[in-house]
């Protein structure tokens, strides 16, 4: 699923109504020095953190949330609000792992631009010399892929909560591969899970490993990721969330249908907690995971064949304001809302993961911790 972009603008959060809604501005200043009243000391800064917590989830309508917080390089916070399993009335906390959905994206592009770096991959040689995907009307690269350009479709009806289990890469790519091209590669853009199975089965082949080993090896382990898989049914994961969507019932929720996401793994099929998805952006931003030239590759928009330039890179949306270069993406999944939000300029990342389907708000509220993240490090200077 493809989920909205984040706020580019400080003024995208600000416009939030006054009370608990837009208090994440007025918190901030209490962290420059400002008191709350004369009898209540200002609020500290994971009582912030909190709040915007607690309001995210309230905002998203989802049973639970959970949140991390990263600045200068460093997490310094965690947390959750609501429920993990609503039957069962377990708690969300930070150590809650989600379907990540789209933000699995990254993570594969990560892997991928691993093996750029080592000079095994060409990002503009055709997809056929890594990987034997059936031939198209005009030559498909894995830049292309990456940049959602290769006019490979996305899902058909039925497809996003299917039911069917795939025991390989290869098999997950039998449902679209005969299928014809959208339009010629690099002439327009059009969002492609499906596109992201073809790099899985890239980084297999030209790795010799499983897509799962690769990543555990290569992109979780070294990041220090101990809570993100790809997400097997019959594994027992601790930790592991129930997953719901919206309901017209008291509970306001129900539980979501089953799906199997073998279908999508590079693409939409990885599970972790939001410290973890906090710890792989703070490992691209101290070189653990890739140099500074394939991160800056990763991070540049690309420019489409006509000379439009799309807002979406190597694996990332990028937008640019005051404060610097944003790097961010979001997730829809079966009963899931995720959004990742990056100012590596800053060494800042926030992560939000949401257990419903169709949650709103989490760009704006990535947002606004980010600027609490700020406004307290700033201050504490």
């Amino acid at each position: 699923m493809n989920t909205p972009p984040f706020p580019t603008s400080r003024s995208a959060v600000r416009s939030r109504p006054d009370g608990i809604h837009g208090a994440p501005l007025l918190l901030a200043f209490a962290l420059l020095g400002a008191a709350c009243s004369s009898e209540a000391p200002a609020p500290t800064p994971d009582q912030i953190y909190a709040g915007i917590v607690a309001e995210a989830r309230h905002t998203a309508a989802s049973p639970g949330l959970s949140a991390a917080v990263a600045v200068d390089g460093e997490l310094v916070w965690s947390g959750g609000s609501g429920l993990a399993d609503v039957e069962n009335d377990v708690p969300a906390t930070a150590m809650s792992v989600y379907r990540i959905a789209s933000i699995s994206k990254p993570l594969a592009a990560t892997a991928v631009m691993q093996l750029v770096e080592r000079g095994q991959i060409d990002l503009d040689a055709p997809i056929q010399e890594y990987f034997p995907f059936p031939e198209k009307s005009h030559p498909v690269t894995t830049r292309h892929l990456l940049t959602h350009t290769s006019g490979i479709r996305h899902y058909n009806p039925g497809e996003f909560d299917m039911k069917d289990h795939f025991d390989s890469v290869e098999a997950a790519m039998e449902i679209f591969q005969d299928d014809p091209l959208l339009f010629e590669p690099g002439a327009d853009y059009s969002y492609s899970t499906y596109a992201y199975n073809i790099l899985a089965g890239i980084v297999e082949t030209v790795s010799g490993v499983s897509f799962d080993r690769y990543m555990r090896e290569n992109i979780w382990s070294p990041a220090g990721m101990d809570a993100s898989f790809l997400e097997h049914q019959g594994d027992l994961v601790s930790h592991r969330v129930r997953q719901y969507v919206k309901s017209e019932e008291p509970e306001g929720v129900r539980n979501a249908p089953f799906a199997d996401l073998s279908i999508k793994w590079a693409g939409g099929g990885m599970i972790a907690s939001a410290p973890d998805l906090v710890r792989f952006a703070l490992a691209l931003d101290a070189g653990m995971l890739l140099g500074d030239d394939a991160q800056a590759e990763m991070t540049t928009p690309y420019v489409l064949t006509g000379g439009t330039t799309s807002d979406y890179a190597l694996g990332w949306r990028i937008a640019e304001d005051d404060l610097g270069t944003w790097v961010a993406h979001s997730g829809g999944a079966t009963g899931g809302s995720t959004h990742l939000l990056r100012l590596p300029g800053r060494g800042l990342a926030v992560a939000l993961t949401a257990n419903v389907q169709d949650g709103g708000g989490l760009p704006d509220a990535a947002r606004q911790l980010a600027e609490a993240a700020l406004a307290t490090a700033d201050a504490a200077e």
